[in-house]
This record gives structure tokens, sequence and C-alpha cells, in this order.
């Protein structure tokens, strides 16, 4: 069975490890998530991406960029890595959407950089999705027919975020206006479950990946919850690299998750690959 991991990370080490971000190193490591920072950092290399991949049968991964604090990865980053195995990865990019020339960046990540989709993370990045500033970077991405992610649920960032920010309840206002914008929201709505499958079930243009801790998609993830919200809702992935449950990242117990899952064999399909096709229909 194919599978695709919808959402993933890679790091810029060198931006991340320059001098003048060592102070943020250091609030990182005060971050339960991030505890074990070393270890954390140790798996942030591309070649362990493709290690966990391969072990976990991952045809293909979106690896997402970050215009934001402490975890960059340019648009460029993101572009040279989907550049040199095209077989392996989509490219998303990312702009902060406070800046005047974000659409400016997002059209030249598009046309220029080649990347499909958009992914905006409200709190790291310090914004409020329903706040009407954000529509031209919304009116952009329907325009050049590219889907947008928003990061909604709890984070691991601590005081340097607004949890409301990341409400899913938000997203309403955004889809009621663009209702052509492809829209993903992330992690199963991180303990936001429900609000965020309101949002899902409710706009016919929402979509909401899997990239949950393994014990929260056994707990959720049922039969009835997935048919009520939308059969065709559902998409594969795991938030690579980020820990979960007091472990390291490891892809295969995501997939492995969805395997074990009481559901048809046909849902199963449509959550590893069936439902991202057709949502990325006419841009892989």
């Amino acid at each position: 069975m194919q599978i695709i991991n919808t959402h993933t990370h890679l790091i810029d080490t060198s931006v991340v490890f320059a001098e003048n971000n060592k102070h943020q190193l250091k609030y990182l490591k005060g971050i339960p998530a991030f505890t074990d920072l070393d270890k954390v950092i140790s798996m942030l290399s591309l070649e362990n991406l493709l290690v966990q991949m391969d072990e976990a049968s991952i045809t293909k991964s979106v690896l997402f960029a970050l215009e934001g604090p402490l975890l960059s990865a340019s648009n460029q980053f993101v572009a040279d890595v989907c550049q040199r195995l095209p077989d392996r990865f989509y490219g998303f990019a990312s702009v902060d959407p406070n800046k005047k020339n974000a659409r400016k960046n997002l059209e030249d990540a598009v046309e220029k950089l080649h990347l499909i989709g958009l992914k905006l993370h409200p709190p790291l990045q310090n914004f409020y999705p329903d706040d009407k500033k954000m529509w031209p970077v919304y009116d952009l991405a329907s325009e050049l027919g590219i889907p947008v992610v928003f990061h909604v649920g709890t984070t691991p960032f601590g005081n340097m975020v607004k949890l409301k920010q990341a409400d899913p309840i938000l997203i309403d206002a955004v889809a009621n206006d663009f209702p052509n914008l492809k829209i993903i929201l992330t992690h199963l709505g991180t303990l936001w479950h429900n609000e965020s499958f309101m949002i899902t079930e409710k706009h016919p243009n929402v979509f909401i990946d899997t990239a949950a801790y393994p014990y929260e998609i056994k707990e959720i993830l049922t039969e009835n919850m997935i048919m009520r919200v939308g059969e065709e809702k559902f998409v594969f992935g795991t938030d690579f690299p980020m820990p979960y449950e007091g472990k390291m990242h490891r892809i295969k117990d995501f997939v492995d998750c969805i395997m074990d899952l009481n559901i048809s064999e046909e849902l199963k399909e449509r959550i590893f690959f069936r439902n991202f096709e057709s949502f990325m229909q006419g841009l892989l």
C-alpha cells in the first residue's frame, strides 16, 4: 500500500545553530518536549528522515518550510531538498503573514521554487487566522490553487506563544470567506479535537491530518467518527521529528497505529494516500 506522510519538518541547522540564535536553544531546553534537545537535534538530518521513511514504507513525504523563530527552514532550503529528491518529497512554503512582502514571498515560492502548498503556524508566527489582515495571503493561495495548512491546538513552545491563536474555531471564518481554498488542520486538533472535527465536518474544503500522539489516534479515530466527519477528510501525518509520549520520533509507530485501527482497509487506504492525492488534484 502506498503511504504519504503529509506532515514532516527538516530544520536548517546552519541557521538554528548560528551564534545569534544560541539564546533560543537555551530557551528550547526549558520546554518539556525538548528536554533532551541533543537527541532531538540528532534526528534532524535528511539522512535520518529517509531512513525512517524507508523503515515505515513511506512513499513520499510533505516537507514544510517555516518562517518564524526557533526552528527555521526557508522556502529555498525546502525547495533544494525537493529538487534533489523529487521522488521522495513534496514541498510546502512558509511566509510570515504579518510582513508586507508575504504575498510576494508566497508567489515566488510557488512560481519560482515550485512549492505546492503553504504551512502557517499562527501561535509561533504570532497572528490570528481570522484577522482580516491575513485575507490577502489566503486570497493569493486560493488564486494560485494551493492548499493552506494551519497548525491548530496546543504547541510545545511554552510562554512564547498564545494558545488562543491556535483555536481551530478561528478557521471557521477563513473557510466561510474562502470556500475554494483547500485547508488542512493539523494533529487531529491537539487537545482541541472536537472543535477541529466540527470545522472539518462543516466545510467541504477543510481536511485534517492525523499527526497526533499515537494513543490519541487509537482513542479518537474510530470508524464512526471518520464516517461522521467525512471519510474523505483525513490524511496521514506524523509531525516528524517532534517527540511524543516522552519518546523520540519514529515514523513507523504512526504507520503501525493506523494499521492497527479497527477500521476497514478502504478507510486505511484513504487515510494513507487516496484522500491526499484527491485533495491535491492537479498539484502532484
